[in-house]
This record gives structure tokens, sequence and C-alpha cells, in this order.
């Protein structure tokens, strides 16, 4: 981890402008094609969901601003940042879960199996995030293909990226998945939200 020197931070005057507002955040969902991960990897027995979530989070840290989080006055840079999915539970409720990210797919896959599996052992909600930055926080809604979702916050320098997917469709023979991306506009800008869906889409197709 780093600490950004504002000085020399070309989006500093940007900074100063989102950090004032009461509502910095910014939300935007995209479609991506999952056809190579629906029709190639799901029938070898590719977990779908780890894929997704492994696809979101390899090109989330390939982007700078991504890992980038208000502390304080300050903002800090991670040399990576985390996945914090949810997962269900008993009761229609869920919880959330935590582990460590891989750039190697097997690797990934194969923590993520193990904390999901742990996560839906839990009885409550609890958050275990209040003493770490470097998370960013996951949903899947696989009920609905859905155009548009905002994120509940903690407050206005709340920093974490917050992204979710939802309900395959097929459109004349390919599938599509609806991909929601939220940021705090002080540290990310539309130019980043592009960036990443274009990597989103490159691990995706690897899947192929």
């Amino acid at each position: 981890m780093k600490t950004l020197d504002m000085h020399d931070w070309p989006r500093k005057s940007l900074y100063d402008y989102f950090r004032t507002l009461p509502s910095p955040h910014f939300s935007l969902t995209a479609d991506v094609d999952v056809t190579a991960l629906i029709t190639t990897a799901k029938p070898r027995g590719v977990s779908v969901f780890n894929a997704a979530l492994y696809a979101v989070m390899r090109a989330a840290n390939r982007i700078p601003e991504f890992r980038q989080r208000l502390d304080g006055p300050d903002v800090v840079e991670f040399d990576a940042v985390h996945p914090a999915p949810t997962v269900p539970i008993d009761g229609d409720r869920f919880a959330f879960c935590y582990f460590d990210y891989a750039d190697n797919w097997p690797d990934f896959d194969r923590a993520c199996a193990e904390a999901v599996e742990a996560g839906k052992r839990q009885t409550e909600l609890s958050d275990d995030s209040a003493h770490r930055l470097d998370l960013v926080f996951t949903t899947c809604l696989p009920w609905l293909h859905f155009t548009s979702m905002h994120h509940p916050v903690q407050g206005p320098d709340d920093s974490f990226p917050r992204i979710a997917w939802g309900k395959f469709s097929e459109r004349n023979g390919r599938w599509l998945m609806p991909v929601n991306l939220q940021v705090h506009h002080a540290l990310a800008d539309g130019l980043h939200a592009g960036r990443f869906y274009e990597y989103l889409q490159e691990t995706l197709d690897e899947f192929g």
C-alpha cells in the first residue's frame, strides 16, 4: 500500500470537487457477453459464479483507481484488492464472505469455493470489513436481468467499489449478463468505468 502525494496527483482538482458532494458516487449498468462462459466453460464443470467473480476482480485489479481508497485526509492505493461477495444463508437471507484475490484462475477458483462454503454456514449477517479498506463488495442477482442498481453506502467517504451482476439472457444466439458498477467519483470517472468493462469482457472471453 502507498499513500498518494496529493500535490503531484493529476486528478487533485476532481478529487477536491467531488469530495465535497453529499452524494459523490455514480453507478452504471451494461451488458457483457458471457457466451464463452455459458456454452464452453460451464459444460466443463466451471462454476459460473466463481468465474464471473474472477473476471470482475481481475478487471478491478487492473485499474489503479479501483485500488484507491479514501483514508481520512489521505488517498491510499493498494497493490491488490480482494473480493467480499455475498452468499445465501437460511431464511432467504444473505451474509458476507471474504478471501484473498489470486490472479491465477485455479487458485482463485479454489479459494472462492472454500470461502463460499464457509460463508453459507453463517447464521447472521456480520460485517468484518471495518478494519480494512482493500475490499471490493460484490453481489449476484441471478433472478432477473436488471438495467440499473444503486447500492447502500456508509456515507459520502465510503470509497469501496461495488459490483453486481444478474441473470443471463439469450439474444440472437449470444448470452448476455448485466453488470452494475458503483464507484466514488472523487477517485474514478467514466473512463475508468469503460476500462473496467473492457477488461471484464477480455477475461470472460478467455473461458472459451
